[in-house]
Formats: C-alpha cells, sequence, structure tokens
C-alpha cells in the first residue's frame, strides 16, 4: 500500500502524453499504416484505444480487425512512420520544461516504449538532458504497465523505496502500475478524467500544478 504522509524522494515520469505529446502523432500513424492492411481505424479512435498500452496489445487488436497474423515486417515499419511523424511534429506537453527547471526533488522516467522510441521524443522536444542516466524502458524487464515491474525496477535502480516515490502519469494502466507498486500516483488528466480512475488518485490538469501536488 503506498503512504501518501511520506515526504517523496523520487518522481518517477511516464513519457507519451505525460511529459511530450507523442500519443497524438503516433495515433495519426497507426491510421494511416493499418489501412495499407483494410484496417479502417481513425486517429481518435487509435488514441483512445491504444494510450497506455503495449504495442504487442495494439498488433494482436489490429490482427482481430484484419482477420490473419500480420507480416514480421510490420512493426518496424510501424515504428519507422512513427518515428518520421515524431521528427516533424511532436511537441512537449505544456508546462513540461518550465516545470522539470523547477523540480528540485530527483526524477526519472519509465515508459512502455523502447529506448530509442523515449529518447528520441525527449531529443524531438528538448527534455533528454533533464533524464541522462535515468530512463527505464519496460523492454528492460520485459513486463509492461499495468504491471508494476517498470516503477519497481526504476525504484531499485535508484535505491529509493516504492513508498517514498510518486508516480506522474497519464493513461490508466500507468495509474493502475504505480498503485501496484506502493507509489502515490498524480494523474494527469488534460481534459475530464478517466471514468475508470481509481479513487483517492490525485489528478491535476496541467504540469505546472505539480509542485503544490508534491509540497
Amino acid at each position: 500500500m503506498n503512504d501518501s504522509t511520506l515526504a517523496p524522494e523520487l518522481v518517477i515520469f511516464d513519457c507519451d502524453g505525460t511529459l511530450v505529446d507523442s500519443e497524438v502523432v503516433a495515433a495519426r500513424a497507426w491510421s494511416e499504416y493499418v489501412a495499407n492492411y483494410g484496417v479502417s481505424l481513425s486517429a481518435e479512435e487509435a488514441l483512445a484505444r491504444f494510450r497506455g498500452v503495449s504495442m504487442k496489445w495494439c498488433i494482436s487488436h489490429i490482427e482481430q480487425l484484419h482477420g490473419q497474423a500480420l507480416p514480421a515486417h510490420f512493426e518496424e515499419e510501424l515504428r519507422a512512420l512513427m518515428g518520421s511523424l515524431l521528427e516533424q511534429h511532436l511537441q512537449p506537453i505544456s508546462g513540461a520544461v518550465e516545470m522539470l527547471e523547477k523540480l528540485h526533488l530527483p526524477f526519472a522516467l519509465a515508459s512502455n516504449a523502447p529506448h530509442h522510441k523515449i529518447e528520441l521524443c525527449l531529443r524531438v522536444t528538448g527534455l533528454l538532458p533533464h533524464f541522462a542516466g535515468r530512463i527505464f524502458s519496460a523492454y528492460d524487464v520485459q513486463r509492461w504497465k499495468p504491471d508494476p515491474a517498470l516503477f519497481l525496477f526504476a525504484a531499485e535502480r535508484l535505491g529509493v523505496p516504492p513508498q517514498r516515490c510518486t508516480v506522474v502519469e497519464d493513461s490508466l494502466p500507468g495509474v493502475q502500475a504505480g498503485l501496484a507498486a506502493g507509489m502515490k500516483v498524480i494523474a494527469l488528466q488534460e481534459h475530464a478524467p478517466h471514468p475508470e480512475l481509481p479513487a483517492g488518485v490525485a489528478v491535476i490538469t496541467h504540469l505546472g500544478q505539480l509542485h503544490a501536488q508534491l509540497a
């Protein structure tokens, strides 16, 4: 169980949708690419279905819509398209740069994405120097949110007990992973909060509000 009365010693950020506005760009890539396989999926549908879940789950879902297995090169070509679109269009989440510059607590990043995508997103948005040596990927542990393994791995590597960690997440699987790890969770919900957001999770609508929640 997490104990919100303990002062945090480490803040663990998600990446996509929390620090960088990549999920909108990735959803566009999904929509464009799966059309090659006769699958009709709007960017809005892709964003709603794929937010915070693993690539394996997403591909399985597309295979169900497609009615057969996808070719081995599907993920590689999709990620190449995503990378191209991210290079062209990616922006940081509003307030991310200013928030990180003012944050005095130690912080790290833990994402379901592979390292190369995380580092691409951080480089394009100018956030990479903030996280040097403190980037953790679900591919490091081969377990993906909502499994808590990634958050626990990050905390262990940085020598901080889980109950002294605060997770900042935008997706429901990420929130669930943080809670399962025994950490305090702050949910960034820029619009209406997710209807399945667990009771008691602190909610912010802008990253500029994070410092008050950590105080």
